[in-house]
């Protein structure tokens, strides 16, 4: 889940905030396809973006005429060696804050012009290190070849073990895997396509077109990262009025952009993408209401995009379609079951986090950094029962004032009565005390929450210590939920914000869910150990089945 923007924050180096990219696509004077369909939106983004044009056509393919010119491999080289030797590679901006961190390619027509592609990755990441390469591997779609044949074996041998991220439509899959056309007839065998694209290199596939689950009335997207058992599958309203082109284009630049904002929560980055892409549609065919198609010699040229028109949905898209989950399946190779239960943590996890001090918590009772605060209490004063009294007492005042009253997470009570109704069984695995439980679930009723919503069971600190019950990362409280609400593991979601609600989850053989927040340093833990994570926890209903709501494969 690597990103310029994640990498920097880990290692404590400043972040621009500006992803600096070097485009490789085509361009046309006329129209928005390749770098024309990709420079104004990741500008608006705030990306910094050089581009290398890879043919200049007067217009795109749409068109009867094309007039323009190809640049060859051995031009791209001699345009490279100026940027080198300028020290644009190692600086971009000449701000000091380093070179390009991302190159983005779309159309390349010939053999030699993408073979010195990759000799450019090479020189940009010798400059910088890791550069993340998001390749659109335009080979052709709807049966037709745009490119010669030989390409499609370099782009399989030579480029994908280069690419971070690969975003095909269908056409282009079946051809880098050596597939007839056609051969992918449904969801899962999508699915397993992709685990092969992975195979032969990009951590993150984001398939964007799955003709199996499309129809008259929407489109749809597969999107895939390594090693990971869930897939995500974004429907999309299909708007007519097309064909449209540098739809492709688009669709990869806005998964660039938005995946480097959100690196541990690429379901998001993928709805933001698709609600660009569907605000761009949209306003493309609003502007050609009343008027007459564009023919030349009986031909209909496609409606160009309107990306300038389209500035304010670039720039803050308002995802209506979210992303549903396909897990991969269970040790029998049966579909797993939709989520009847869900243990939830509660700081942090169900309230806003930073509410409570640990720091001051830890000076105060002298806990070193890394230590479980109140395990290590129990363990240092052992032997001195007033001594633990005393340390706990300082827990519990911190954490009364940090929760008066409490700061619930944006939507809460919504989710909470979304998962009643449909009958989930909802409990509560927390490390804070009996009494802050109680002063939190006061402020959901006192939030609108109906008193007929109840966590079952509830696991505080002071009830898991009388039971003699380890707490989180150790397995048994939750296990103790499956058998009270008598479901299977395959059956149970656990959600938390920090690494230990991840690990006992896992530990119990649930499926689970990290809840990020501003901080990735903090949270970036949990999430690569989760099944997924979470930067909002509306995201739940509409991402998961839930109760008996069936699959849809």
């Amino acid at each position: 889940r690597w990103s310029p923007r994640l990498a920097s924050r880990l290692r404590g180096m400043p972040y621009s905030g500006q992803p600096r990219v070097l485009s490789v696509q085509s361009h046309v004077v006329h129209g928005y396809v390749g770098n024309r369909a990709a420079t104004f939106p990741l500008q608006l983004l705030g990306c910094e973006v050089d581009v290398v044009n890879s043919v200049q056509f007067s217009n795109h393919t749409g068109y009867p005429v094309i007039k323009g010119q190809r640049l060859q491999g051995p031009e791209l080289l001699d345009l490279a060696e100026g940027l080198e030797s300028n020290g644009i590679f190692a600086d971009s901006c000449g701000d000091g804050r380093g070179g390009y961190t991302h190159l983005l390619t779309g159309y390349i027509g010939s053999e030699t012009f993408l073979r010195a592609v990759l000799e450019v990755l090479g020189k940009m990441q010798a400059a910088v290190g890791t550069v993340r390469y998001v390749c659109d591997p335009v080979l052709g779609d709807e049966g037709k070849l745009y490119v010669p044949e030989g390409l499609v074996e370099i782009y399989a041998r030579e480029v994908l073990p280069r690419a971070h991220v690969l975003t095909p439509n269908q056409f282009e899959v079946e051809k880098l895997l050596g597939r007839p056309l056609g051969s992918i007839t449904t969801l899962r065998e999508a699915a397993e396509a992709v685990d092969q694209l992975h195979t032969m290199g990009p951590g993150v596939v984001a398939m964007t077109t799955v003709d199996p689950i499309a129809n008259d009335t929407e489109v749809a997207m597969l999107l895939s990262q390594k090693g990971h058992s869930v897939k995500w599958v974004l429907r999309l309203p299909r708007i007519t009025g097309g064909p449209f082109t540098g739809t492709g284009d688009l669709i990869a630049a806005m998964i660039l952009a938005w995946s480097d904002v959100h690196p541990l929560e690429l379901p998001l980055a993928l709805e933001k993408a698709g609600a660009v892409l569907q605000g761009v549609l949209r306003n493309t065919v609003d502007a050609e209401v009343g008027r007459p198609p564009r023919m030349y010699d009986g031909r209909r040229v496609p409606p160009e995009l309107r990306l300038v028109q389209s500035k304010r949905v670039i720039e803050s898209p308002e995802p209506e379609a979210h992303c549903s989950a396909l897990w991969a399946p269970g040790p029998a190779g049966n579909e797993l079951p939709p989520f009847r239960g869900v243990v939830f943590d509660m700081d942090g996890t169900l309230t806003l986090p930073g509410q409570i001090d640990f720091a001051r918590m830890r000076e105060r009772t002298g806990v070193p950094k890394g230590e479980d605060i109140v395990s290590h209490l129990r363990k240092v004063h052992e032997q001195d029962e007033a001594k633990l009294r005393e340390a706990l007492a300082i827990v519990d005042e911190e954490e009364r004032v940090a929760f008066a009253p409490p700061k619930l997470q944006h939507g809460l009570v919504d989710v909470l009565r979304g998962l009643h109704e449909k009958g989930v069984k909802v409990g509560l695995l927390t490390r804070n005390s009996d009494a802050c439980t109680s002063v939190f679930t006061a402020a959901l009723l006192q939030a609108g929450l109906s008193q007929e919503f109840k966590f079952s069971p509830v696991f505080t600190r002071d009830s898991l210590h009388s039971l003699g019950i380890e707490n989180k990362p150790d397995p048994e409280p939750v296990l103790r939920c499956l058998r009270q609400w008598n479901l299977t593991p395959e059956e149970v979601l656990v959600v938390g914000d920090g690494l230990d609600d991840v690990r006992s989850g896992a530990a119990a053989g649930c499926r689970t869910v990290a809840v990020l927040d501003s901080d990735l340093a903090r949270t970036h833990r949990a999430a690569e150990e989760a099944s997924c994570s979470v930067s909002g926890l509306g995201a739940l209903l509409g991402r998961f089945r839930w109760g008996d709501q069936a699959a849809a494969l």
